[in-house]
């Protein structure tokens, strides 16, 4: 494979349980309680400002762009205070992170998360110095489904890679269908884990295990 693309949360780290549990803190001085089956089942995988949009919507309390600043700066430094003292790594991603990195095939994250979020994290489970590019929710104008994130860290692992590297020989990790969808959508091959979404709403991806400590840097060169 020319280039290796993975999903943050709940891809490398276990983090969706914080991101909701903040969420919750916040939108509660709002007067919004959010339910752990309503974030899971439709707002997983959005970035900040796209869930607290479509919340605000949802619950008939539209949100101003202003108001979603401040919302976001809000849970932010929450999350931030959570990946400065525990953070986890999902079992099997630092090892597959680790062993792709010595084989030289760089590496990218593609990841709805704020770029600060996904440093102090990344560096806090030690895989920081595996990942050539970063490509974080302030980076695009568009969030997953749309597939402008997968686009970008294609183009900008470019120096990095030998042959391109072509979306059709780069391998995305990703949990969420919006994830999936947005990385098809490029023709690029998935695997997808089963750590957010039941198996049964992965199957637009090209293969599904259950964790990464299933998979091998050898076993995704022949998803290729």
């Amino acid at each position: 494979m020319d280039a290796l693309i993975f999903d943050f949360d709940g891809v490398i780290v276990d983090s969706e349980p914080v991101h909701l549990a903040t969420f919750q803190e916040v939108l509660r001085s709002e007067g919004i309680n959010l339910s752990h089956d309503d974030y899971y089942e439709k707002y997983l995988g959005f970035d900040d400002y796209d869930c607290f949009k479509h919340v605000g919507e949802d619950f008939n309390k539209p949100f101003t762009e202003d108001k979603i600043r401040e919302l976001t700066e809000a849970k932010t430094q929450l999350v931030l205070n959570v990946f400065q003292t525990s953070v986890t790594a999902l079992p099997g991603a630092v090892e597959l992170i680790r062993q792709t990195a010595q084989t030289g095939v760089p590496m990218a994250i593609c990841s709805g998360s704020l770029r600060q979020e996904i440093e102090v994290a990344s560096t806090s489970i030690g895989v920081r110095d595996c990942f050539q590019v970063i490509v974080a929710a302030e980076d695009v104008q568009k969030g997953k489904p749309d597939p402008e994130g997968y686009r970008l860290a294609i183009q900008q692992l470019a120096p990095f890679a030998k042959s391109g590297p072509e979306a059709v020989k780069t391998v995305v990790i990703e949990d969420s269908p919006a994830g999936i969808e947005s990385a098809r959508a490029l023709g690029i091959q998935v695997l997808a884990v089963s750590t957010s979404y039941p198996t049964s709403e992965l199957t637009s991806a090209n293969r599904i295990v259950t964790s990464l400590t299933e998979i091998t840097p050898t076993e995704l060169n022949k998803m290729i």
